[in-house]
């Protein structure tokens, strides 16, 4: 079915092992997981979508006729949790999650309907602070799933709102030149400016948004061509979170970029986007969303992020680094040797390791041919006698007693 896919065994172990060390690393930063739905009504949906968002949505009607839909994002449905169930818990929570999400547009997730992400979610904080920590902990997310370079953009979703609220545009002219912004599609941008009665240097202003870009001058140049409380405040809160990202040793991989629009209205401040090499979107996004919990019941300022896991698999695979599944051990058997394969890989799982057991006796020649196909570090063949023939990487073959053999491959794992 076009938009989705099977995902094979070696992606989908990747993409399992990158989701484990994503959590592992929330779990440090203090992040607790929790899981939502991958159902939501309708009407819970739309706190925090507009129409267009909506109609995206893979939507059907229940039994009892009420309208529902598959999660197209999973920051909703967090705050629904937090506004909930957890209602009377003691604020900020650190909460984290991972799971499918799906979009009825093709285009949505780049020609895929349905994607996996990892999320984190810091509610209940204000402030530069909050916003440094919950980018910080993304880029060591991007790290801990293996991507070596990287770098993390950060922008405020205020400074484009003060130029808006600065300039005398139809509504839907506004719309326009946000959605223009929003993908970076500056012919369509200068277009609809043509047809505007914009003085030149507001005229001049959109045409550089942008360009916008780069480390700390940038702050001082964008502070230049505005004029309006509600930009200038984002500057001053942007050079704060640029410092404290610097002090979180981020300082080399994050760049500023004011002319960053996202696509849900209900970003509120800082946002930011992580992009590895050469991949033109993003591998993660977030920002802050102050206004969004209010909308179910329990106000409360917000900030979070979410991985796009495909994405980080696509990276890795690009650059030859994509982590296969380890299998420690193929245990291969002859004769009577088949109880002692299964009690030697009861003790090898016990140590942690990955052992599998073959299913028929085989011969020496049969049991190499068959330990390559599986991809095993090591063969094991059991004779049924007390020692056994252990084969690593290297091809020299040893006989050894079984223990010696579990003790061996145990403490080069340690």
């Amino acid at each position: 079915m076009p938009g989705f896919r099977d995902l094979l065994p070696d992606e989908a172990e990747a993409l399992r092992g990158a989701q484990e060390s994503l959590l592992e690393e929330m779990r440090r930063w203090g992040y607790r997981f929790v899981v939502t739905p991958m159902v939501e009504s309708i009407d819970v949906l739309a706190l925090g979508l507009n129409a267009e968002q909506q109609r995206r949505l893979f939507k059907f009607s229940d039994a009892r006729g009420e309208v529902v839909a598959l999660v197209g994002e999973r920051t909703i449905p967090v705050a629904r949790l937090v506004a909930g169930k957890l209602r009377s818990a003691a604020l900020p929570l650190r909460l984290c999650y991972a799971g499918a999400v799906l979009s009825a547009d093709e285009g949505r997730f780049h020609q895929r309907r349905e994607t996996y992400q990892v999320g984190a979610e810091l509610v209940g904080a204000s402030g530069p602070i909050a916003d440094a920590e919950v980018i910080a902990l993304a880029a060591r997310c991007l790290e801990a799933a293996g991507l070596r370079r990287y770098q993390v953009d950060v922008g405020h979703s205020e400074f484009f709102q003060g130029i808006m609220d600065a300039v005398r545009l139809p509504a839907a002219v506004k719309a326009g030149v946000r959605s223009a912004l929003a993908a970076r599609d500056f012919v369509a941008l200068e277009e609809l400016l043509a047809r505007t009665p914009l003085r030149s240097a507001e005229h001049e202003l959109l045409l550089r948004f942008p360009a916008l870009r780069g480390g700390s001058e940038i702050l001082e140049a964008a502070g230049g061509l505005v004029r309006n409380r509600r930009s200038e405040q984002a500057l001053a809160e942007l050079a704060r979170v640029q410092e404290l990202l610097v002090a979180h040793g981020l300082g080399a991989v994050v760049s500023l970029d004011l002319g960053a629009i996202r696509d849900f209205d209900y970003y509120t401040g800082v946002i930011f986007e992580g992009y590895g090499p050469d991949l033109g979107r993003p591998v993660a996004h977030g920002g802050r969303y102050d206004r969004l919990l209010e909308r179910f019941g329990r106000p409360a300022p917000a900030t979070g992020f979410v991985v796009q896991l495909d994405l980080v698999w696509d990276l890795l695979a690009r650059g030859g680094r994509a982590p296969l599944p380890r299998i420690d051990a193929a245990i291969a058997w002859t004769g009577s040797g088949h109880g002692r394969a299964m009690r030697l890989a009861s003790t090898l799982r016990l140590f942690g390791m990955r052992a599998v057991v073959d299913t028929e006796s085989r011969r020496e020649r049969e049991a190499r041919a068959w330990w390559r196909a599986v991809g095993a570090e090591n063969l094991i063949l059991c004779r049924g006698t007390s020692n056994v023939a252990w084969t690593g990487q290297s091809g020299r073959t040893r006989s050894l007693p079984p223990e010696q053999v579990a003790a061996r491959l145990a403490g080069a794992l340690t």
